[in-house]
Parts: C-alpha cells; structure tokens; sequence
C-alpha cells in the first residue's frame, strides 16, 4: 500500500456542542476543571484505609456473623506468631530467660490481649524461673504433657520457640509487631536468634502499607513512561501534557469522589487509578495521534479540532459507554469492595470521556497556533516510518488474509484445552512475592510448627451439656483424628483434649475447659481449633470436603449441629463469592456488549465482528494463564473485567472508521487502505503508550499490581494484534456500500 490521504467525502465535519464548548469558551472550561479538580483533591485528606480481607462480605453475611460470635464466645480474636529460631537448640536457660522477658513486655504492649499471650510460660502457669538446664527440661516434659501446648510454644526439634500473640483489634498487627521488633533488637540473647512473625493479620497489614508504598512509586512512575512514549511519538511537551493532564485529573475527580461519598480505601479501590490511568489515556491519545496527523494540512488547530472530532466522536463515545457498562456490572458481584470498585471506575470512565471531549479541546485551542505550526507544521520522519510499517502491514494482511484468520481460531482453539486447566485458589499471603519478609517468615514458622493458619469447626447442641456427655466427647476425638489426618493440619484442639478433673456424670464441662476456650459453660457450643501449614484456599477446600465425608459417614451425635468459622475459611468464602460473580457479571457484561454494539452499528453481523478481538484476547489470556499453573485469584478475577473494558476499544474504533471510509471510497479494499493511515497510527500508538507505559509494575514485590502489568500489557498486544489482523482480514471480504449514509448494509459473504 502507498500512503494516500484518505478520501475526502467533501462534507464539513459535524459539529458537537461540547467539543464546541471547549473550542468557543476554553478559559471557562479550564477554570472550571481547576476549581473542581482542587475541590476534589482536598476531598481526600478525608480517606480512610480498609485493608481488612473480612469487609470482602458484607456485615450481614453469615460468616461474618458467626466469626464475630465466635470471637466473643471463645475469645478467638486475631492472633499473630512470633517464632525465636536457634538452628543448633532453643532449649537453653539463657534462651528461655531471654523469650521470657520478651513474653511479659508483649503482654504488656497496647493492642495485645495480654491475659492470652501464648508461649512455654503457659505450662508453668506463667511463673518462670530458669536457673538451670534442669530447669528447661522440666518446662519442656509439662509442654509435652499438654495436648494444647504441646508442638506449638516449642518446636518437635527444639529449635523454635513460639509466642502466640492475640490482638484486640485486627489494625493492631502493625504496630504491635513494630513494638516486638524493637524489644527483639534491644535484648542481646534475642537479636543473636533467627526471628519471624508471621500471621494472616500482620500479612494484611504488611499488603495495606506496600500497598500505598507502592502506589506511591509505580503510578507516577507508569505515568512517566506513558508521558515519554507519547512525548516520543507527538515531539511537543505542551501536547502531551494535555493528555497526561486529562489522565490525572480523571483519577483525581473519580479517587475525590469516592472518598467524598464516604467510601474507604480498600484494597480494591486502591487500584482504580491503575486500572483508570490507560482508560483515560486511551482516548486523548486517539485524538492527539489524529490531530498530529491532521494539523500539518490546515495548519489551523481549531478546525483540525472539528474535523478530528467530527470523525472520533462516535467511537470514543461507544467505547467509553461499553467501557462504563463492563465496569458499572460489577455492581452485581456479591462483593461489597467490588460493587464500589466498578461503579468508580464507570464514573471515572464518564470523567475521563467529558474531559476528553471538552477539556481537551479548550487546551488545545489556547496553544500558540504559532508554535504549533513550527512543532508540527511537518510530518516527522519517525511519524512517516511508523505510517509505512503499518501500511505494509495492511496490504499483507489483505494478501494472507485466509492464513492469517486460520492461524488466530488455531490459537483460539489450542487455548481451549489450557483454559480447563485453571484452577482457582488465593492467599494473602501470596500477595507478596517469593523472598519477601512476610512469605519467609510464613513459611518459615509453616515448617517447624504446626501452622500459623487457622480455622475452626464450631460445633453447637440443642440442649445443655449434651457436648460434655461421653458420647459426644468420644464422636470429636474421633473428628479430630480424621482432621489430623489431612496433610496441611498440623494440630487440632478441642475440649475433648482436655480430660475433666472430676467426674460431672455428663453434665457440665470442666472449668478449665471452659477457660481454655474451647466450650461454653453451659456445654452447648464447642470451638474445635486447626492450625493449618498451608493458607492456600485450595487447602481449606480439601479440608472442608474431607470433613463433609467424615461426616456423611460418622455422623455426630443427635441434636448437634457443626459449622466452619475462621480467617482461613473467611478467606474462602469470599473468594468462591468473587469467583463466581465475576464469572456472572463478566458473561451478563459481554452480552450486553454485544447488545449495545449491535444497536449502535445497527447490525448484529458489526456487533458480532467488534466483539470478536475480545472473544478471541480472553481465550488466549486465560488459556495462557491455565497453561502456566497461575492461579485464578482476585487480580486476575478483577482484570477479567479490564479485557471487556479495553479489549473492545480498537474493535470499535475499527468498524466506526472502516465503514466511514468504505462507505466514503465505495470499496472495502480503499476503505482499508485509508484505515491503515491515520486511524492505524493512532491505533498502534494506542497500544504502544499502554504496554510500554505500565511495564515498570512488572518489578513491583506485590504480586496483585505485578498481574495488573503483565495482564494489560498483554491485553492491549493481544487486543491491537486481533484489531488490525483478524478484523481486515474478515472485513476485506466485505461487499462496498452503495451509499455513505448506509454502512450497515456492507454485509459478509455467506
């Protein structure tokens, strides 16, 4: 293909009353986006940080309810580990002076249930005296006597020696282990030892801290890759910031907004100015790559203006609205944090269209025309290669067309098998990268103890001590040896354990039951404790599943009923929620997609032909994912959406262009070739400002904004590769309009 200006149907473009807005009145626009700008922006001073995994359901779910009642029954609040490793032996007087010390100042620490810190202390009724080997010994021997203590407060090898610490309050984690550090560093004995804490807790904290840290690093550091692509591409700084302009103001509005109606900033909503950043960008480039193209042939930035605008306003405005649409159907997801995550995002995707088509304009217009005819008054060489590359690409596509389209449903299909492959399953602790503070010392405690995960089975009986009666003791030690039994439970625990002192002839439990936690006084509720090796949901499911077994088979006695509570069974729940309504919402969302497509191109052959880039860019993704062994966990759930959001946009500004220049030209095969032009270019650059722009995620130590980058980087390739291939390659078969004002009748052959 030779570059050719594209036809030009001697029509005036139309005109739009916003876009004319800005063009007319650009002063007033500009201060009008300043002062909400700054109002929202202050806004946020008011934010309020939610990195709690619980609030994933809402207040009234089940679960939820019954972990609350669990905790103020059996005081099984958070609780976070703290393990001294002395690789040669722990078991030394000097040792166990040292964690003794360190044991009272936890207990003394704010945040920290002192009365039920955990440690070898406990076996001596907290009263410690160690003056000699001797001394240790007799600890270790109480230790192992007690079913409770015994391979938690002292590792089976006698290298680890553990405190368990409760907290009050979930937010405590931080601070508390801050304190325990520096009491570690202070003491000679302690700061000699390998230490870790660890605890689902501390790794949610942990996450919500690097969280801000590395928004803080990686967004303006995305935003600086993106601004020099574009500087490279357009070579004049004041242009470019427009667009950067229009990005970060889309953010700041969407962010103000929500911290204004009073919503938290949740893990979740976190990553809406990475997730909006591209989307926003993604328009104003598509209108600064056509002004650059446009301006050096009239040499008038307000009537290239009109005549960019006249052409892009269709598309930009179908993408933003089925962008906003795949967004707003997470308002269906049965995840709080989700709902509000979506719906932000759809309004920050209508900000980002009205500043695009307003803001932009008026910034544009208040350019020196003077400057602009000197900056952009040639092509640049770069620009003209970049031109030629894709208009080779355009006729080679035309010539290997069958090929070409055989080879992508090839991909498509071979993806099928991977797809089957995906399992589902997270972790919070996985958050965090191989090598990280909190994964070391997760797996480090994980391997000599019996876990640092927990759940619980609460068991509850229709009438008064019924759980105290022989049966029903004899039917859980049962229980909790087919428990035991699964390879990620290191320890059970339950009243069962602890033998009554005096025969109660099954009436009441024994007090010291009753203090240990595990049963109320009344003998009608029971907490059976698993610590876990393994917090993977995966694990828990297996755990779940295994009991359900148990149980259909060695049924518990009449009149007592069992149910799941727990961080780690929590954790579960809301992932299988996420799961499945992400699943709902993103299949709900391509149908109305495709709704709207066929409506706005009034044709369901166009509809279907826009949708397929995304059908093809989810297959490939997902069967890439299920082929490399990465879990389906809550980035890659929440990014399902992000394919729907911008895999569409090309698609669409693909047939919006193509049928203007078909029908325009009366050929398929001219429509083409003048689509591998300026609206090829704006296309590719597109695509290129956003892969390369988000790159710099790949290095991020959380493995959620890692996704986030490798995820869209791999969309947009994935969905511009299937825009300017498959669509030409299909649409070259295409019959030539008889009319400019009917592209709908261009119709594939059968």
């Amino acid at each position: 293909m030779n570059e050719t200006s594209p036809p030009d149907s001697g029509k005036r473009p139309k005109r739009h009353r916003l876009v004319e807005l800005g063009i007319s009145r650009p002063k007033a626009v500009i201060r009008l986006s300043v002062v909400l700008t700054v109002l929202l922006a202050a806004a946020m001073v008011l934010v309020t940080v939610d990195t709690d995994p619980e609030n994933m359901l809402a207040a009234d779910d089940p679960v939820r309810v019954r972990n609350a009642e669990m905790r103020e029954t059996f005081g099984a609040g958070q609780m976070i580990v703290v393990g001294l490793i002395d690789r040669s032996t722990a078991l030394t007087p000097g040792t166990f002076r040292a964690v003794d010390t360190l044991r009272r100042e936890i207990e003394a620490m704010d945040g920290v249930e002192g009365e039920q810190v955990t440690s070898f202390a406990t076996a001596v009724g907290g009263r410690v005296k160690v003056q000699n080997q001797a001394d240790v010994d007799r600890i270790v021997s109480d230790i192992e006597a007690n079913p409770v203590l015994a391979g938690n407060v002292v590792s089976d090898d006698g290298t680890t020696l553990a405190i368990f610490v409760p907290l009050e309050n979930k937010g405590d984690a931080n601070p508390v282990t801050a304190a325990i550090d520096r009491d570690i560093e202070r003491n000679r004995t302690l700061s000699s030892l390998d230490t870790h804490i660890a605890g689902l807790p501390l790794a949610e904290e942990a996450f919500g801290r690097q969280m801000f840290i590395q928004m803080g690093i990686f967004a303006p550091l995305a935003g600086m890759f993106v601004f020099l692509l574009m500087l490279y591409f357009f070579r004049n700084l004041t242009l470019v910031a427009a667009g950067m302009i229009v990005a970060m103001m889309s953010v700041i509005w969407t962010m103000g907004l929500l911290i204004a109606s009073g919503n938290s900033l949740h893990i979740m909503s976190s990553m809406i100015p990475i997730f909006l950043m591209p989307i926003a960008i993604l328009d104003s480039v598509h209108v600064l790559s056509e002004f650059f193209d446009r301006y050096p042939a009239t040499r008038d930035r307000r009537e290239t203006l009109r005549t960019v605008y006249g052409e892009l306003y269709r598309p930009l405005s179908f993408t933003s609205l089925t962008t906003a649409v795949a967004f707003a159907s997470l308002a269906i997801a049965p995840i709080p944090p989700i709902r509000v995550f979506g719906l932000f995002i759809a309004v920050g995707v209508f900000v980002a269209w009205l500043l695009t088509i307003v803001f932009l304009p008026a910034y544009i217009s208040l350019l020196s025309e003077e400057r602009l005819q000197r900056t952009l008054g040639k092509k640049a060489k770069s620009a003209a290669l970049f031109g030629a590359g894709l208009q080779r690409l355009g006729g080679y596509v035309v010539r290997r067309r069958i090929p070409i389209v055989v080879a992508f449903v090839a991909l498509a299909i071979a993806a099928v098998p991977g797809i089957a492959e995906i399992t589902v399953n997270d972790n919070p602790v996985r958050w965090f990268k191989s090598g990280s503070t909190v994964r070391v010392a997760t797996e480090e405690l994980n391997d000599r103890l019996p876990g640092t995960f927990n759940a619980n089975f609460l068991l509850e009986a229709d009438r008064p001590g019924t759980l105290a009666d022989p049966a029903a003791v004899k039917a859980v030690k049962n229980l909790e040896a087919a428990l035991r039994s699964q390879e990620v439970v290191g320890a059970v625990t339950s009243y069962a354990d602890l033998e009554p002192t005096a025969s109660r002839g099954g009436g009441d439990p024994d007090a010291r039951r009753v203090a240990a936690g595990f049963i109320t006084a009344d003998g009608t509720r029971a907490n059976i404790r698993l610590q876990m090796n393994n917090g993977d949901n995966q694990a828990m499911q297996r755990v779940v599943d295994s009991t359900e077994r148990y149980l259909r088979s060695h049924p518990l006695p009449d009149g007592i009923e069992a149910e799941w509570a727990g961080e780690t069974y929590l954790n579960l729940v809301w992932q299988d929620k996420m799961v499945s309504g992400m699943l709902k919402a993103f299949l709900s969302t391509l149908a109305i997609v495709l709704v709207l497509m066929t409506v706005l191109f009034r044709s369901l052959r166009w509809g279907l032909l826009a949708i397929l880039p995304v059908a093809w860019t989810v297959l490939v993704l997902y069967g890439a994912i299920g082929y490399s062994g990465k879990d389906y966990d809550m980035p890659i759930a929440v990014l399902s959406t992000l394919v729907l959001g911008i895999g569409v946009d090309f698609a669409i500004h693909f047939v919006q262009r193509f049928r203007d220049l078909a029908a325009t030209t009366g050929s398929s095969r001219a429509g083409l070739k003048a689509f591998f032009q300026e609206p090829s270019r704006a296309l590719t650059r597109n695509a290129l400002v956003i892969a390369v722009g988000f790159t710099p995620l790949f290095a991020s130590s959380l493995t959620p904004y890692l996704v986030v980058g490798v995820f869209l980087s791999s969309l947009i390739v994935l969905s511009w590769l299937a825009t300017v291939m498959v669509l030409p390659a299909i649409t070259s078969w295409r019959r030539a309009p008889t009319s400019v004002s009917q592209p709908r009748d261009l119709r594939i052959p059968p």
